[in-house]
């Protein structure tokens, strides 16, 4: 599915109509009638129940009134809430007209001081007030209607007509008052706004309905995908090596550079997500004086004790790391390491000359960000490429900004980090988002809030550091923005499942490994 902004949404639409000769009434009474679709398919005996439509002057509007139309034609009981009239000649105006002369009963006028007790009467609210085309507070008597609807009791089922008003479709930014669906039925592609910011929180379910055209007819200028279990799935199928043969050495072998005295968890975690994700062989490299406690932690993973000065690894455990990075598919370097001046140098030199992929994350991260340049080289080599998963905080330092700034623009913020630093960008969060320095994006669609946990990232960099190890041993073709992709929704889906199990307040980074396989098997389609 793709992902797009409220003005590649508007432009779309506008080629639709001029250069493929679909007229805007035929989009709109499509749109209409599959929101009635979407109804009728996910909700028994809609003929019996009740339905307040909300409609706004315009295309919005016109798409509510067209779905009052056909809900009548059902039997259903409906009414209609003329926020205010469709301007004369707009695309509105027909399905308005149309529906003044087939059953005028519908519409009701607004009345605020009754508005929401005849709402909670009703079974199902549609909102058709806003469209896309919001960037600032609702103005009256929209932003008094979205008041008045807040906290409706979740007996009223609530859809949103493309998307809900109250929302930008390209930030996910709201503006004091929003719609908070059930289920938003969207059209031609899926909007931005549904994935960042508040977004997530208003849209509920989204169900992208077919309304007669093919939109990729027509060219996207930087394409952005979300990440589903389909194409997820295929992902997959393309980086695990089938073979009835294989051996442990067909499926990668991980290097993990992390830990430093009394900071073994992170390693543990992240060696441990590597080998359940599917990685052949992992190794993980620490201080001399972490290694024992790091070890009783492990079992199926090596460990391998490098020098260190006062705990943390030292710039001279290079030459050892040099000696057996030559059988490693991948290395996974940050995760417990400490920000101490020599293990900085340390990391500075593993990415300048290290001829492997390398995933960088946490303290690996915050050496990047003492000296940017040491990524240009490697930048420049596409053998040996380098993935970024900084969080907000992380990727602030990476930018020389401030955490607010990349929260309030994540989609700007992800694609500098992937440009200035020549990697695949992962940006944590809620529905992390993935680029490449072409600026592609990639949303994922998995996760939830109780993977807000200590340890959760150090898992994260397991997985991503096995599937490129798998990636690169079977020789897979798939993009490394796709597989990081895929760590980030097996992980998120790993996450998902385990919330379910023991409830997301008791959700722990240990869980999202254990219940990894459950989430592999769906990948696998079982």
């Amino acid at each position: 599915m793709k992902v797009v902004t409220a003005d590649q949404m508007s432009e779309l639409d506008r080629l639709a109509m001029s250069d493929y000769a679909i007229p805007g009434a035929v989009l709109m009474e499509n749109a209409g009638r599959a929101v009635v679709d979407f109804m009728r398919e996910r909700y028994a005996n809609l003929g019996s129940k009740s339905v307040t439509i909300l409609c706004g002057k315009g295309n919005n509007g016109g798409d509510g009134y067209v779905a009052a139309r056909h809900l009548r034609l059902l039997g259903t009981q409906v009414r209609v809430i003329m926020l205010e009239p469709p301007t004369e000649g707009t695309l509105a105006a027909v399905p308005y007209k149309v529906l003044c002369k087939t059953c005028p009963e519908v519409l009701v006028p607004l009345d605020l001081t009754t508005l929401r007790p005849t709402v909670e009467a009703s079974d199902f609210v549609v909102d058709a007030m806003l469209g896309t085309g919001l960037n600032c507070a609702p103005r009256s008597p929209y932003l008094e209607v979205l008041q008045a609807l807040e906290a409706l009791p979740d007996t009223v089922q609530r859809i949103a007509i493309d998307i809900p008003s109250g929302l930008d479709a390209t930030t996910g930014q709201t503006f004091g008052a929003v719609f908070r669906a059930h289920h938003t039925v969207t059209f031609g592609y899926a909007k931005w706004g549904f994935y960042l910011q508040s977004g997530a929180d208003c849209i509920g379910k989204v169900q992208l309905a077919n309304i007669g055209f093919d939109w990729d007819r027509i060219p996207l200028p930087i394409p952005c995908q979300l990440s589903t279990l389909s194409t997820m799935q295929a992902v997959w199928r393309a980086v695990r090596f089938a073979g009835s043969d294989a051996h442990k050495g067909d499926f990668g072998h991980v290097g993990i550079v992390a830990g430093s005295k009394g900071m073994v968890g992170a390693p543990a975690l992240t060696a441990k997500a590597a080998q359940r994700s599917g990685a052949g062989l992992v190794t993980v490299f620490t201080p001399q004086s972490a290694q024992p406690t790091l070890a009783a932690k492990l079992n199926e993973q090596m460990t391998v004790p490098l020098e260190e000065e006062s705990g943390s690894l030292s710039e001279a455990a290079y030459d050892t790391l040099v000696k057996y990075a030559e059988r490693m598919t991948v290395l996974c370097v940050g995760p417990g390491l400490t920000t101490s001046p020599a293990t900085v140098q340390l990391v500075h030199r593993l990415l300048k000359e290290i001829p492997k992929p390398i995933i960088l994350d946490a303290d690996g991260l915050n050496a990047l960000a003492q000296n940017p340049d040491v990524a240009q080289e490697r930048a420049q080599n596409s053998r040996f490429p380098l993935i970024i998963t900084p969080h907000p905080a992380e990727a602030a330092r990476l930018l020389g900004t401030q955490t607010a700034d990349v929260q309030s623009n994540r989609i700007a913020s992800v694609q500098s980090l992937s440009a200035k630093y020549g990697a695949v960008a992962l940006l944590k969060g809620k529905n992390t988002l993935i680029a490449n320095p072409d600026g592609e994006i990639l949303v994922n669609s998995t996760g939830n809030a109780g993977m807000a946990t200590g340890g959760s990232g150090d898992t994260l960099t397991g997985i991503i550091g096995s599937l490129v190890a798998q990636a690169v041993s079977s020789g897979s073709s798939v993009p490394l923005e796709q597989v990081t992709a895929l760590g980030a929704y097996l992980h998120g889906l790993a996450g998902d499942i385990a919330a379910q199990a023991v409830g997301r307040a008791s959700l722990t980074a240990g869980d999202l490994i254990d219940y990894l396989p459950k989430a592999i098997r769906q990948l696998e389609g079982e």
